[in-house]
């Protein structure tokens, strides 16, 4: 463990700890050339002398040294001083998302969709890189106060050409939102990271993940094995675009899935210009598969003995910086097998208790004896009896018609119905049901099922409008049946108040009604607004300037938390595109309150102008 006021490398002076996980430590230091606050992150001395832990040190080192993006936790430096191996980071201001969505309960539709392009952008960045995070998690995701997102962690991040992605014996991620092919341990690409993320947009819109236990293996199997229940069916006001865009995303093999963070970036646009969502080209899949049933009580009892084996999958630190390090101790996959043959040994011993059972109650034997023994058998079976005379057995209804599944139910749970297009059922049949058949259900309790409208509405293709002037492009597009919508930005090649691109893409096919964005050639440049937080207003001034920009209004206030002439923050948000020579404002700390005597109770910040203005 560092000291408080060591020095690294010659400038960054340690001030505190921040974090702390199973391979790394991370502290607050200052960059004494930069005269800023950064983020060290120190592998921890026991593992200096481990070869494997300091090869994945360096992997995380060496893969987001190449990525540069707004949207990113930004690396300045790596270094080796006296056996301390430190990475030195941007030290990122505010929240967890995973701490954020536990303060507000769940994100509203406008705020998750905001989020997941920063995401999905910032995924962008990485997959062009070829890198792959495959840790993506909210704990991993920072938020600040002004909505800028930071997606951090890279410890587990592998090259997506590099021959380590593929693990046989080990499962890489976070069990809560590890991918299908994660938890068997197989090749991880850019759709492993979709998954993910659709895990992360549902939790946003939910206030919860899909699936949950106590015991991790299990969380694994669910991933593998069970239907996520749609969004809409836990909260009400998810637009029908975000929930197909959420499914597509974590569907559970890897090509039916968005095939890049680019398309979904496309469709996440679109949520609130086509809420239908017939864009997304959503279509259910059908597990034809048969499920394995087991008591509930045998597999906790099984899960029990498993957790005193194996032990249970570490939860992990909810630090944005760290890693869950102790996820790649043992291989899930040989957990899940572990758990099968348990689970398969249980079937056949209660089978073969039962035929046992059976065969001594045919013979005869024990019928005389003990009528007290007797009677105490049968109360207790008649007991048992009325113990489960209020569980019900699901039935599989998916493929029937709506009246037959009524049927096939009858009083026993309340039927619940919505409409779905589908190009594999006809109308009228059931596409997919709220509870998985076969599972022990109160009776009373409510059951969707998802009824086919029919085939998806006609699909057009998309006219080419590249290069068209708008008005032209507009009546192109509108004349095909499509919706328009118009954005702009700079381009050195394309005329002004010409397109310059179209989403979806020209050739592709889409439904009547659909919208089509067009983005259209505008005569200024667009720049990206940087991030001005902690630098000083002559560092910020510099800032601004480097990237086309001026300096707008000096705001300074009162601040125990950000040291004096430092900036607090910006009027226009760092990773907004404006055009060039836009002025951003700023508000530059006073420093801490100073003390009053003439009252217990802290007065509200006051805001001072600049004395230049």
């Amino acid at each position: 463990m560092l000291e408080i006021g060591e020095i690294l490398g010659g400038r960054y002076e340690i001030l505190k700890r921040i974090g702390s996980g199973g391979m790394a430590d991370v502290y607050m230091a200052i960059d004494q050339k930069l005269n800023r606050k950064v983020a060290v992150k120190v592998l921890k001395p026991e593992y200096v002398d481990d070869e494997k832990f300091l090869k994945k040190f360096q992997t995380e080192a060496q893969a987001i040294a190449s990525l540069t993006h707004p949207n990113i936790v930004n690396i300045y430096d790596v270094g080796v001083e006296d056996g301390v191996n430190y990475i030195v980071m941007e030290l990122a201001g505010g929240i967890t998302l995973k701490e954020y969505i536990k303060r507000k309960g769940r994100l509203s539709p406008q705020e998750t969709v905001d989020i997941s392009l920063q995401i999905a952008s910032a995924l962008s960045h990485a997959h062009n890189h070829h890198i792959i995070h495959r840790d993506i998690k909210p704990q991993n995701i920072l938020i600040s106060d002004d909505g800028m997102i930071k997606v951090t962690d890279f410890g587990i991040a592998k090259a997506a050409n590099a021959n380590t992605v593929t693990s046989t014996a080990t499962a890489i991620g976070s069990v809560h939102y590890i991918s299908p092919e994660q938890a068997k341990g197989r090749f991880c690409d850019e759709k492993s990271d979709i998954y993910s993320l659709g895990i992360t947009m549902y939790e946003m819109v939910t206030g919860r993940v899909p699936f949950d236990h106590e015991n991790g293996v299990t969380i694994a199997l669910m991933h593998l094995q069970n239907e996520i229940t749609p969004p809409s069916e836990i909260t009400e006001g998810i637009p029908d675009s975000l929930e197909k865009i959420i499914l597509k995303c974590v569907m559970k093999k890897p090509e039916e899935r968005y095939q890049t963070a680019d398309e979904l970036i496309e469709d996440l646009k679109l949520v609130f210009q086509d809420t239908s969502g017939d864009y997304v080209g959503f279509a259910p899949v059908v597990d034809d598969s048969p499920t394995i049933l087991v008591d509930q009580d045998e597999l906790q009892q099984k899960e029990e003995e498993e957790k005193e084996k194996t032990g249970e999958l570490d939860p992990g630190e909810e630090n944005g910086y760290l890693a869950e390090d102790d996820d790649e101790d043992e291989g899930m996959n040989s957990k899940i097998e572990k758990l099968i043959i348990v689970l398969a040994a249980v079937v056949g011993a209660i089978i073969l208790i039962a035929v046992i059972t059976f065969v001594v109650r045919s013979s005869g034997l024990f019928r005389s004896g003990d009528e007290a023994s007797t009677e105490q058998i049968t109360t207790s079976s008649s007991d048992s009896e009325e113990e489960t005379d209020d569980k019900y057995q699901v039935p599989n209804v998916v493929g029937m018609s709506l009246s037959q599944a009524k049927e096939a139910i009858g009083d026993n749970l309340k039927i619940e119905t919505k409409t779905q297009a589908s190009s594999s059922y006809k109308s009228g049949l059931v596409i997919r049901q709220s509870l998985e058949s076969d599972s022990e259900v109160e009776k009373g309790d409510t059951i969707t099922l998802t009824v086919s409208s029919g085939e998806p509405k006609t699909k057009t293709t998309i006219p080419n409008v590249k290069g068209q002037s708008q008005s032209s492009a507009t009546r192109t597009l509108q004349s095909a049946g499509f919706k328009v919508s118009v954005k702009t930005a700079y381009s050195s090649s394309v005329s002004e108040g010409n397109v310059i691109s179209q989403s979806p893409s020209s050739g592709s096919k889409a439904s009547s009604g659909a919208t089509v964005t067009i983005t259209v050639s505008s005569d200024s440049e667009q720049v990206t607004v940087p991030n001005l937080s902690y630098y000083t207003e002559s560092e910020a001034r510099q800032q601004l300037r480097n990237m086309g920009l001026t300096l707008g209004s000096v705001t300074r206030k009162y601040d125990n938390n950000v040291e004096k002439n430092q900036v607090i923050s910006q009027s226009i948000s760092s990773g907004t595109k404006v055009s060039k020579g836009t002025a951003v404002g700023i508000t530059v700390s006073l420093g801490s309150r100073p003390s009053t005597t003439t009252t217990d109770e802290e007065e509200p910040d006051e805001e001072e102008p600049d004395e230049n203005e």
